[in-house]
């Protein structure tokens, strides 16, 4: 784990999937990107940045499309200690699949993460970074047990067999996304198949590449039921719910940096 702990010190990237317009949000996001809506106060981008400043990657990328010129300038003006800050504009939504190609270039280093701007977590990466490096994955995708999201099968090795699933093969089971993974830069050559400006989804990516039998996508489970805290804010409700656990829970406040 010691030797995981020095990604502080590596050439690690991240970047944050942010290009969509958030109509669930709707009225918010008539004014706002989906990402700089406020939750307790501050812009939601500013919970993962927060965070992800801790972590010290080299370099931070973010995508955009709604309300751009927004986004970018709140990049802009925010300090945040990144050693290298890019905000890509997308014209036209490449889906997330699209977006990281479009990133490519800046996303090769060691290993990257890539992470919804739509979550709020406190889910910590070592131990996922860890088991990623360990296993020499291709992708890790962090998973959990929430009913109302799950659709991806795992085998009982820990690598994932489909999604969209409601059902599992026996000895497996069906799991949820968290929205946030770890990727090896072979994905990105991957990708470079792909046709540049073209969207597509990763998910659909993914399951391409699981149908050409590749072993190596693989999930780690975290338990945010009881070990650590994840929304997912897609509608007023959701920003109301998170905004009750800040309030009631100081401690998580302090993690995500509200307080």
């Amino acid at each position: 784990m010691s030797s995981v702990k020095s990604l502080v010190l590596s050439d690690w990237r991240v970047m944050i999937l942010a290009a969509g317009f958030g109509t669930r949000l709707k009225p918010l996001t008539e004014r706002l990107p989906k990402p700089l809506v406020p939750v307790a106060g501050l812009p939601m981008l500013a919970l993962s940045l927060n965070r992800l400043r801790k972590l010290k990657p080299r370099i931070l990328v973010v995508n955009g499309h709604h309300l751009s010129a927004q986004l970018e300038t709140f990049l802009e003006q925010s300090a945040y200690g990144f050693q290298q800050t890019e905000y890509l504009f997308e014209p036209l939504i490449l889906d997330t699949g699209g977006a990281l190609r479009n990133a490519a270039r800046y996303l090769r280093g060691s290993f990257f993460v890539t992470t919804n701007a739509d979550i709020v977590s406190d889910i910590p990466l070592f131990e996922a970074v860890a088991q990623h490096l360990k296993r020499r994955s291709l992708v890790t995708m962090l998973l959990h047990d929430r009913e109302r999201y799950n659709q991806v099968e795992v085998d009982c090795r820990g690598r994932i067999c489909g999604f969209g699933r409601s059902r599992a093969a026996f000895g497996n089971r069906i799991l949820a996304y968290t929205g946030i993974q770890i990727c090896s830069p072979l994905l990105l050559d991957l990708m470079a198949r792909e046709e540049p400006g073209r969207p597509f989804s990763l998910i659909t990516f993914y399951q391409r590449l699981l149908a050409a039998g590749r072993l190596d996508i693989v999930g780690h489970v975290v338990d945010t039921q009881n070990n650590y805290y994840w929304r997912d804010v897609g509608t007023p409700d959701d920003l109301v719910a998170i905004e009750d656990d800040l309030a009631q829970n100081i401690s998580l406040a302090t993690r995500l940096g509200v307080v």
